[in-house]
């Protein structure tokens, strides 16, 4: 019996050793190269200066002028983001990015600010009975005028 714990203690030693890879190798780069990363020069926020007449202010006026003909009442949504496009290609917006609702039988005109960076946004009508389907449009954001209009 101990004939055999001694093989199995030597086997499980050599395999350890054998496992271990027993040195060697490596990466000798040779030489003394001591690598200085590149800093770029830090600026003080002090020392930044914009260019005249700069300003963060993105925001762009736009009026939205909507022409109902519909007999009832119902709530005009308008989105910043569209949340899925529909295989027939009917954009869903996302109700997340609501910028406003309007009320198309109180008032035909609504003046917004939007992000000048927008390229469009999204309108969604649900009227308040079922006699009538909600709708979608996309209203791309490309007048010079920045007058827009819905009729439905």
């Amino acid at each position: 019996m101990n004939n055999i714990n001694k093989l199995i203690t030597l086997t499980s030693l050599s395999l350890v050793i054998s496992a271990c890879g027993g040195g060697g190798g490596g990466g000798g780069g040779g030489g003394n190269s001591s690598a200085s990363p590149a800093v770029a020069a830090i600026t003080s926020t002090a020392d930044i200066v914009a260019q005249e007449g700069f300003s963060f202010d993105v925001g762009e006026k736009i009026s939205l002028s909507m022409d109902y003909t519909g007999t009832t009442s119902g709530a005009l949504h308008l989105y910043a983001k569209a949340a899925h496009v529909m295989s027939n290609g009917d954009v869903v917006a996302d109700p997340l990015s609501r910028i406003t609702t309007v009320y198309p039988t109180h008032t035909d005109v609504v003046e917004l600010e939007v992000n000048g960076n927008w390229e469009q946004i999204y309108a969604r009508w649900v009227p308040m009975s079922s006699s009538e389907f909600e709708q979608n449009w996309v209203i791309k954001l490309d007048q010079s005028s920045n007058s827009y209009h819905l009729a439905f």
